[in-house]
């Protein structure tokens, strides 16, 4: 009696699951510890950027500020995605209410994340300095800290591009979105930019 195969995935195959699986190992290494654990999560996002076609596979999702994007994983508590951003857009600086990962897979994108100065005690209000500015290439990735450090902007340098992200949990419903030269933000719903922009 001949057995059935069972079809296995190749093992040079690293996969959005595999990379899921690897994001939970090193947080438990580091007891849920994300900025203790950023070197290696970005290692392992970066492994995942070298996988080809992730673009075309994935569930569709609808991209607060891309044109279009897909899950390639989401559990409710790890999730992946991909989004894809023409050139000339620019996402205006924003927060999340979770941590997140973000890095080009194909394309460059032009990348700043923020500090808050200011106590927040003033609606409105918001005093803004520049932790990180750099160009971030294909498979390379920035980690966005938890709240309340969880403040970034990015547009696409060159052309169009195409990302891959890591958000823990999910995004809030509300976001602040701010105007660092002005000192000012407006609280609106993650959808009201898109929204304007004709998305």
């Amino acid at each position: 009696m001949t057995q059935a195969r069972v079809a296995r995935p190749r093992e040079g195959r690293f996969s959005p699951a595999r990379c899921a699986r690897s994001i939970y190992e090193t947080l438990d290494a580091h007891e849920g510890d994300v900025q203790a654990a950023q070197g290696e999560l970005l290692a392992i996002l970066g492994r995942l950027a070298r996988q080809p076609g992730l673009l075309e596979t994935g569930l569709p999702r609808r991209s607060a500020h891309g044109t279009e994007g897909s899950w390639l994983y989401w559990d409710g508590e790890i999730n992946i995605l991909s989004a894809r951003f023409p050139a000339g857009v620019e996402v205006p600086v924003h927060d999340h209410g979770t941590w997140e990962i973000v890095g080009a897979y194909e394309g460059e994108l032009e990348y700043k994340a923020f500090k808050r100065l200011d106590d927040g005690s003033r609606e409105g209000y918001a005093e803004l300095a520049v932790t990180e500015d750099r160009v971030l290439g294909a498979g390379e990735f920035s980690m966005v800290p938890p709240p309340p450090y969880d403040i970034h902007g990015f547009r696409p340098r060159n052309g169009d591009m195409s990302l891959i992200g890591v958000i823990h949990g999910t995004y809030g419903e509300e976001r602040c979105y701010f105007d660092p030269d002005r000192k000012s933000y407006v609280r609106q719903s993650q959808w009201a930019w898109g929204s304007s922009q004709g998305r």
